[in-house]
């Protein structure tokens, strides 16, 4: 049980540290190594824990081989959800609206900035070390200590949501939430942490394209703009 304690505490709270950290700092640039090394050292940490002094294997936090139908209700989950927000930044920006949401927009612009090499790491960095620190490893070891699958799901669910306050506003939170309960709804639902990794590697995917997207956009926004001014000339 101890081992579980400890576990619990790096999978969910060297994350929640990190990000309170961070919070005081959320309009300068992303410290890019060092991101991806507490990122990373924290899941290790939590696999040490799991492998070396738990002697478990990764089957026990739903890491199993061959799942194949699991894996494509990930990727459709996946798929439907970062559609939908492209679609939604377009037509926002048909609109006349912000193309991006006001409470996201100071983050997302954050990691625009980035390297397109960072923007791939980060992607991929979350959808992995995020799914075995707060679905994978919590649920399965709460539910062990509790019995209940509740408190499995809630409490992790509510610790990444908090967590991302370190880079994000509070009202960014709200999609936060909604996709992390979607997440742990498919990890409930399939117990299988790969599909969640594919699921949250594809939602988190729009971070890299967003730059060609935004320019894109940008164009055709003034492209409209230069042919209402000319449209308006006298002729």
């Amino acid at each position: 049980m101890t081992a579980t304690i400890v576990g619990l505490i790096l999978a969910m709270g060297l994350p929640s540290l990190f990000a309170f950290l961070k919070h005081g700092d959320k309009s300068g640039p992303i410290e890019q190594w060092p991101h991806l090394a507490k990122t990373w050292g924290a899941c290790l940490a939590v696999l040490a824990v799991l492998l070396l002094w738990e002697q478990r294997t990764l089957a026990s936090i739903g890491i199993v081989p061959g799942n194949y139908l699991a894996w494509m209700i990930g990727a459709a989950l996946g798929l439907t959800i970062l559609t939908t927000s492209v679609i939604s930044v377009i037509q926002a920006s048909k609109g006349g609206k912000a193309a991006l949401p006001e409470d996201s927009a100071e983050g997302l612009n954050r990691l625009v900035a980035t390297p397109a090499w960072f923007r791939w790491a980060v992607v991929i960095t979350a959808g992995i070390t995020e799914e075995i620190m707060f679905r994978g490893y919590p649920i399965e070891r709460l539910y062990e200590l509790t019995g209940s699958l509740w408190i499995a799901a809630l409490v992790p669910l509510t610790v990444f949501t908090l967590a991302h306050l370190g880079g994000w506003s509070w009202g960014h939170l709200v999609g936060v939430l909604f996709g992390g309960g979607l997440l742990t709804g498919l990890y409930l639902w399939q117990r299988d942490l790969i599909a969640c990794m594919i699921a949250h590697v594809l939602i988190d995917s729009l971070i890299i394209f967003l730059p060609a997207l935004l320019k894109k956009l940008a164009a055709r926004a003034a492209r409209y703009e230069r042919e209402q001014t000319e449209a308006a000339k006298p002729s």
